[in-house]
């Protein structure tokens, strides 16, 4: 049993329960947190209501060495670690809400990764490499070939990208002229003050590096959480929240496809059913990337998927540091994952791409 100190004596729970209620927990979740701290050996339990490196290494002590998938959800511990998750979310979440949003296309940064639709002719990925005020500087847009006779310059654009810790935008633009710059065709981009900020997720998001085995259906239904032993496929993960992912996969998988992921966590499998939000698939190099909406999932997947996304062990981080294979994959994914998050919350056809066209002032 940890020894008692001066940090968890009288002293140091009336200290603890203060904070906590000031932090906004409830006499019982103070009271449950407490019990689970007592039971570790983390020094000065009140400093978690106030740092979050203090908070991390609470949570990290508390997991260690323990799986989460097959927890007691009863259990004194487990119920202290549902309560520090839900707090650490809440303060990540509340610091991404906070951020301030774009207003104008000339606070893009250079190297942010655009999608480009153009109504009856296709989808197609750039990135801003230059942003002066009278334009922004695109790379020449990669998609769907484009039909006899079209023109860059006589198009209305709409223009979809997605901003890391904050939201999804839309806007419509044209192209002001077009130019070589050391054998690089490159695009001017007429500014926009007008953006489209699309609504805030639920979720914390966050670039990962996980294989996965990825497992199709017809029937959504069908998928349940046992391990599958057979591989179907093999997939990498680049970034992933509780409520999805974004992969890049061989061959072609189309949007609204049931599938069912399979991959490891702190040592734990995991397995998640979804369903394909959006899909960009690359002929040349027979691949899809896509943006994957998972069904809801457990607490204790939860609490396993989130000290990743939260990177409470630095696994994230380690393993985002190591060479190999999925290197290459993953740089070829960031031209269009980023953009498929926008996607998935924005208008993904045609029909819709008109309705966004009535929606924003014209050029």
């Amino acid at each position: 049993m940890p020894k008692q100190t001066s940090a968890t004596g009288i002293r140091g729970r009336l200290d603890f329960y203060l904070k906590g209620m000031d932090a906004g927990f409830s006499l019982s979740e103070i009271k449950v947190l407490w019990v689970g701290i007592k039971n570790s050996n983390f020094e000065k339990p009140s400093r978690i209501f106030g740092s979050i490196e203090a908070l991390n290494a609470l949570i990290g002590e508390l997991i260690v060495n323990k799986k989460f998938l097959g927890r007691d959800g009863l259990e004194s511990e487990t119920q202290a670690l549902k309560n520090l998750f839900a707090y650490r979310k809440d303060i990540e979440l509340n610091r991404m809400k906070h951020y301030m949003g774009l207003k104008s296309t000339r606070s893009i940064s250079i190297d942010q990764s655009l999608t480009i639709r153009v109504s009856g002719v296709g989808v197609y990925s750039t990135t801003v490499v230059e942003n002066k005020d009278n334009y922004l500087t695109i790379t020449i847009p990669v998609g769907n070939p484009l039909p006899m006779g079209f023109s860059w310059r006589r198009s209305k654009l709409n223009v979809y990208l997605w901003r890391k810790d904050d939201a999804g935008y839309f806007f419509q633009t044209r192209i002001l002229e077009k130019f070589y710059d050391k054998s690089n065709l490159l695009f001017h981009l007429k500014h926009s003050d007008n953006l489209i900020r699309s609504q805030k997720r639920d979720f914390i998001r966050t670039p990962a590096k996980i294989y996965a085995r990825l497992y199709l259906s017809t029937n959504l239904e069908a998928f349940d959480n046992l391990m599958e032993s057979s591989l179907e496929r093999d997939c990498l993960i680049t970034d992933i929240s509780e409520g999805g992912a974004a992969l890049v996969s061989r061959g072609l998988i189309r949007k609204r496809q049931s599938l069912k992921l399979q991959f490891i966590v702190r040592n734990e499998t995991a397995a998640v059913a979804g369903t394909v939000k959006s899909s960009h698939y690359n002929k040349t190099r027979n691949e899809s990337t896509l943006r994957v909406e998972f069904l809801p999932i457990s607490e204790n997947l939860s609490m396993l998927l989130l000290s990743y996304i939260l990177d409470i062990n630095k696994e994230r981080s380690n393993a985002m540091k190591q060479d190999g294979i999925s290197t290459e994959l993953s740089q070829r994914s960031k031209e269009t994952a980023d953009s498929s998050e926008s996607e998935a919350e924005d208008p993904t056809n045609e029909e819709t791409a008109e309705q966004d066209n009535e929606r924003v002032e014209e050029f």
